[in-house]
């Protein structure tokens, strides 16, 4: 397969990702209820002072999670395998930036290789969870962050975008940030991330002109679902199946993996979207 190679076949692909936002973006809407509600309620008792401190203890957290994956030996593990992959198809591939040299195919190949491991792991994860131990119940909002922003970063690399680049890498915080927010602001979000690109400044390795801070209020409806989940797990411990609570497995394993497929599909949309739109300018 070749990659679109026409105006009218990168128009007919961009088409198809405008049918998918308004069907997911209506349902998300719909979403919309009585608990993220009694969320808001919660968060409107919360003292400002203490939601900007703990909006920024999230940007901190986040800020120290990327930039110790992205260090990490794994990293580099994944960015040789992709580009093995890559060379499957085109032996010029030598670094990151050059994955954008393939079809939209092949990219598309190469993401649903490295991502698909993400969900298995946010299943595995939320079902350790579901055992109700404290430390497993403290240890999940951190966990579950760790790899929705793990899977935001495979999804960019996929499309040829590297993280090592410091805009690459406040844009991929921001796609974390609307994959992972209520229902309710997805949209909004999803409208702010198409302008991103304009705070690119200069050549490759670009460096960032636009707001350094990523989580904001509504975002903080995400925490308190979590939380509402955990005390979920933390009441279903002790309903046994032959001695396991597997009710509360089953239960923090579909929780965590259906927020892990949210991420996925917006960064998988995301990065594909705006190679698309690279392709329509430099074709245009």
């Amino acid at each position: 397969m070749r990659m679109p190679s026409s105006p009218e076949q990168i128009e007919e692909r961009l088409q198809a990702i405008r049918e998918w936002e308004q069907r997911y973006f209506e349902n998300r809407e719909m979403e919309m209820g009585s608990v993220q509600e009694l969320q808001a309620e919660a968060l409107s008792r919360l003292p400002e002072k203490w939601q900007k401190k703990l909006i920024e203890g999230v940007d901190r957290f986040l800020f120290y999670t990327q930039s110790m994956i992205l260090n990490a030996n794994v990293q580099r593990e994944v960015e040789e395998r992709i580009l093995a992959t890559a060379r499957v198809f085109r032996d010029d591939i030598t670094n990151i930036a050059d994955v954008r040299k393939l079809t939209l195919e092949q990219n598309q190949f190469i993401r649903t290789q490295v991502v698909a491991k993400q969900r298995l792991y946010a299943f595995g994860q939320g079902g350790i969870t579901g055992f109700g131990g404290p430390f497993l119940l403290a240890a999940d909002l951190p966990l579950i962050m760790a790899i929705n922003l793990r899977t935001v970063q495979l999804s960019a690399l996929a499309f040829g975008y590297d993280m090592r680049h410091p805009a690459e890498m406040m844009i991929a915080l921001k796609v974390f940030e609307v994959g992972t927010s209520p229902s309710g602001t997805q949209y909004q979000g999803w409208k702010e991330l198409e302008s991103e690109e304009e705070n690119i400044v200069g050549d490759l390795p670009g460096f960032y002109n636009g707001s350094e801070q990523v989580i904001n209020e509504e975002w903080l409806h995400q925490p308190l679902r979590q939380i509402g989940k955990l005390a979920m797990i933390f009441m279903l411990r002790k309903k046994l199946i032959q001695g396991v609570p597997l009710i509360g497995i089953a239960y923090g394993a579909y929780s965590n993996y259906r927020l892990t497929q949210q991420v996925s599909d917006i960064a998988s949309v995301y990065y594909e979207k705006r190679y698309l739109l690279e392709r329509w300018h430099e074709k245009g």
